[in-house]
């Protein structure tokens, strides 16, 4: 008789830690595998060092996706001109005239 055991949220293993892709991490490597140092630079005037590879963090920012002041520096600017027409079918000018009546 064998039993399943299902884990939730168990260690991740092997997996690439966060920081790589981070914007906020400042990241030393050896020529060595086990040479690699990670600090984080989120608070600036202070980096602290990460001992371990990180699952998830709340100061993550993607270093692969622009910000929004990123965005605003290569947006195009569109000036639009206000106008006053009005939009849709025109108003038809009427003019009305009385039938000419001959006098013969």
């Amino acid at each position: 008789m064998s039993t399943t055991f299902t884990v939730r949220n168990g260690t991740a293993v092997g997996q690439e830690s966060l920081c790589r892709t981070c914007r906020h991490a400042h990241i030393q490597t050896g020529y060595a595998d086990s040479e690699e140092e990670v600090r984080c630079g989120y608070f600036y005037d202070q980096p602290r060092l990460i001992p371990f590879a990180v699952n998830q963090c709340t100061d993550f920012l993607d270093k692969l996706s622009p910000t929004l002041y990123e965005m605003q520096k290569i947006a195009f600017l569109i000036d639009v001109k206000k106008t006053r027409a009005i939009a849709g079918f025109g108003e038809a000018a009427i003019k009305v005239t009385k039938p000419e009546e001959d006098d013969d």
